[in-house]
């Protein structure tokens, strides 16, 4: 006798359960069985859509959403999650309108308010996702992921002293996936304790820029009469920590050997809420990182010589299995061929240090008389690229942790920012607290650089025409 079909109740919560599990394609063969038994089953369809955006196939998973709105246009869920998937589709005005239409229909959930913060907060509506963010947070105070999203926009507009302790939520267990990992370790985190005699571990935090620009808080924490401070980073930045002021022990995560016991841990990013810092008090002497003397008295006999050499850096690390920071790649890089212009300045000799299999490769679509020298094939780590840079004038960068190498080196650097820029930048300015030697161009109309191009491409004649008047050049 032939067992029984499941019904389509079972087969949703067994798909349910199977997404639970994060076995993402079960899941969603199993909500398109039940489906098809079903097709006006909304739940089935729902979570269809969240497995496909999970998988990364967001076509289907904006096919699975609008299919269920067809059938029930005052589905609120689906409106809300329509709104995620387009953020990370990079179509935010459609973003918005698809939060906006869930809070129509349902303004009573902190995580629609949190969601139309994030599309505003991207489209560069800073002052509207604030708002967005505390309305959330009224409704649900203990709300970890509006804490940490309402942290950015006051960072960017300059108000520390509420964004720090707002950015500690990042790390919030409730946070689940979307959080920051706390360090694997059974000592307590430091929060603020005296820490003379004392050991510490500086753990790191989300991208390879972030661990560059706040490695600068460890010497203050030897200065607090700190015995012994470790950090912890990724292996390709091992070797250029270790020329760190006031670090004993540089611990690359690579799987190897064992992390001793210290007194307490921090995470890196925490340091400036630890140390109170305010815009006036940021910590930006520099050079606080160094090149090897002797690797960068090599590279120089390499460069090509001129008056002035610049290294140019025009894509970041696209993450094709983020889609959220996919998204972010794709405003913030650009192609190689986008600097033809600068490229042919007269004056100027151009060093790539551009990295990445798709982006590098990008050097031979330019024409063979405007390919800058591309030395990247040589380097190992992050030790070798300050090997190189060190013999530059000038570096100019799309918003990537080569700006935070340079600003780390005192190098003047020329950074290409985003509109709706990161954080760190803040909001209309110019200069770049974090690096005295940092000029931002900002892209002042969404999803158009030439304006931005052509302000740099002006400044670089200037600079070039300077350095070819003198013999040298400067910041």
């Amino acid at each position: 006798m032939t067992a029984p079909l499941p019904d389509v109740a079972a087969l949703f919560n067994q798909g349910m359960a199977l997404m639970q599990a994060a076995r993402l394609e079960e899941a969603a063969a199993v909500f398109t069985q039940a489906l098809e038994r079903d097709p006006h089953h909304l739940g089935a369809r729902l979570n269809l859509g969240v497995t496909m955006w999970r998988l990364g196939r967001l076509d289907q998973a904006e096919a699975a959403y609008r299919d269920l709105l067809a059938r029930e246009p005052g589905a609120a869920a689906a409106w809300n999650n329509l709104g995620l998937l387009y953020k990370d589709m990079n179509r935010l005005p459609e973003s918005e309108a698809a939060c906006r239409r869930a809070l129509a229909l349902d303004d009573s959930q902190a995580e629609i308010h949190n969601n139309l913060g994030n599309a505003l907060w991207q489209l560069g509506k800073v002052e509207a996702s604030i708002e967005a963010y505390r309305r959330a947070l009224a409704l649900r105070p203990d709300y970890a992921a509006a804490r940490t999203n309402l942290a950015l926009p006051l960072l960017y507009l300059g108000d520390y002293e509420a964004g720090w302790p707002l950015y500690e939520a990042r790390h919030d267990p409730s946070m689940g996936a979307e959080g920051i990992a706390r360090p694997p370790v059974p000592y307590p985190q430091w929060q603020g304790e005296s820490l003379a005699g004392k050991s510490v571990l500086v753990w790191p935090e989300q991208g390879l820029g972030d661990a560059l620009q706040f490695c600068r808080y460890v010497p203050m924490l030897k200065a607090l009469g700190a015995a012994h401070v470790s950090l912890a980073c990724a292996p390709v930045l091992h070797r250029l920590f270790e020329t760190l002021e006031g670090v004993d022990l540089v611990i690359p995560l690579n799987g190897e050997g064992r992390i001793e016991r210290h007194d307490y841990w921090a995470l890196t990013m925490s340091l400036p809420f630890r140390f109170g810092t305010t815009v006036a008090s940021i910590p930006a002497r520099v050079p606080y990182l160094h090149a090897n003397r002797a690797e960068a008295d090599r590279w120089r006999a390499r460069l090509p010589q001129g008056p002035l050499k610049v290294g140019l850096v025009w894509a970041g690390n696209p993450r094709a299995d983020q889609a959220s920071a996919y998204a972010i790649d794709q405003r913030r890089s650009l192609n190689a061929r986008s600097f033809e212009p600068l490229l042919g300045t007269p004056g100027v000799r151009f060093v790539s240090l551009q990295l990445g299999a798709a982006t590098r490769p990008q050097l031979a679509e330019l024409p063979p008389g405007l390919r800058p020298f591309d030395p990247m094939g040589e380097v190992r780590d992050f030790a070798d690229t300050a090997a190189i840079v060190a013999n530059l004038d000038l570096v100019i960068t799309v918003d990537t942790s080569m700006a935070h190498l340079a600003g780390a080196l005192g190098k003047p650097v020329w950074v290409l920012s985003r509109y709706a820029a990161c954080w760190r930048w803040f909001k209309d300015r110019e200069d770049a607290p974090w690096y005295p030697n940092m000029r931002v161009f900002r892209q002042t109309r969404r999803d158009d650089w030439s304006e931005a191009l052509a302000r740099v491409e002006a400044a670089l004649g200037v600079l070039a025409a300077r350095a070819g008047a003198v013999g040298g050049a400067g910041g």
